[in-house]
């Protein structure tokens, strides 16, 4: 991993500065959303795969909310026996996700840059006052971890700078917004067309990541722009759906009975590196 600095405003935008920039110079990110992790439908063997992956990559971890399911509480009418697993049978279920998820994600702690807050986890607030993001950011910064608490929405600003301090140059910043999600997908538009409202919410995102539909597709939105100068340039800002880790029964269900697609699984691998003066954006699917 390279090494970095990193801030938090007064409005809870998270700063991050990599520095000695050079020739070579690269850094891997795994963002994920919509994991579901606790629910029995969650694959866990493919979100373990990916993160044994994001520390061979030496990569950080963003993800944009949803980690809990934690739809088994006493009064939470979306839930059902059938999908709760054995371990968090009890009466003290919530204070058991926040246990057993610390421990499987503990091993990753130092990789995990942002853990985000989805609808499920807000609910939950809602519902049963208590932040199970919260109290699972607190028990892995406690075992060596270093996590921005990030909310429903909100910005990540990635800041560049090549070379050693006696000839340092500032690269273009990367501004990241992200936003958990909202509404539903549309069997035809797959909730693309969500890139256009969020484009005018963000103009000045470089790069848009969103979760919440369970779908996986990258748009490039090209843009246009004029200097104080009077110079016309032209940048895009880049549009990322982050895919889930839960798929659930396909013969039945409130999914089925509703004639939803299958969800679509995985999570994004999200590369940097330098080339000739800028910072390259590369996303591809992690399945």
């Amino acid at each position: 991993m390279n090494p970095f600095t990193k801030k938090v405003s007064s409005d809870n935008v998270l700063m991050v500065t990599f520095e000695d920039i050079r020739a070579g110079w690269e850094q891997w990110i795994l963002v994920t959303s919509d994991r579901h992790w606790d629910s029995v439908h969650s694959d866990q063997a493919m979100q373990r795969r990916h993160l044994d992956e994001a520390v061979e990559r030496q990569a950080l971890v963003i993800d944009i909310g949803d980690l809990f399911d934690a739809m088994q509480g006493r009064n939470d009418k979306r839930g059902s026996k059938s999908a709760i697993r054995p371990e968090h049978i009890g009466a003290d279920y919530f204070s058991r996700l926040v246990e057993t998820a610390t421990e499987w994600f503990k091993p990753y702690a130092g990789n995990i840059l942002m853990l985000g807050t989805g609808n499920h986890e807000t609910a939950i607030v809602r519902h049963n006052e208590i932040n199970l993001t919260w109290h699972l950011g607190r028990a892995l910064n406690a075992e060596g971890g270093d996590i921005h608490f990030g909310r429903y929405a909100g910005w990540i600003k990635f800041q560049f700078i090549y070379g050693p301090k006696k000839s340092r140059k500032y690269l273009p910043n990367c501004w990241t917004y992200y936003h958990h999600g909202s509404g539903g997908s549309s069997p035809v538009t797959r909730g693309v067309i969500g890139t256009n409202r969020r484009a005018v919410i963000a103009p000045q995102a470089n790069v848009v990541l969103s979760g919440h539909i369970h779908e996986s597709w990258l748009v490039h939105l090209p843009r246009e722009g004029v200097t104080d100068a009077g110079r016309v340039l032209t940048d895009v800002q880049t549009h990322v759906s982050v895919p889930t880790y839960k798929s659930g029964d396909r013969s039945g269900g409130w999914e089925v009975e509703r004639g939803f697609a299958p969800s679509m699984k995985g999570a994004v691998w999200w590369r940097m590196y330098y080339y000739k003066d800028v910072i390259v954006n590369e996303f591809t699917w992690a399945t």
